[in-house]
């Protein structure tokens, strides 16, 4: 499938052109590169943000967030 951009500005362009030329793309393929990284999910690694969690708790004096301390918390909020 093709794509036309029409107006892109020369600013942009140049751009567009010396990141390809960092990247050893032609302008087509660095187009594509960002619009696939732009519409696709970034992936997450969930055990890295969990270990992050814990080393920011341990330097808290907070109870730990058990699903009973924050069913409490919830319901002290509500009438």
């Amino acid at each position: 499938m093709n794509v036309t951009i029409k107006d892109l500005p020369a600013r942009l362009h140049r751009k567009l052109k010396a990141r390809a030329d960092a990247n050893k793309r032609s302008l087509n393929w660095e187009v594509i590169d960002i619009l696939e990284k732009a519409v696709e999910p970034t992936p997450v690694d969930v055990e890295a943000i969990l270990a992050d969690i814990k080393k920011i708790h341990a330097r808290t004096n907070l109870p730990p967030l058990t699903e009973e301390f924050l069913r409490e918390a919830k319901n002290q909020g509500r009438p």
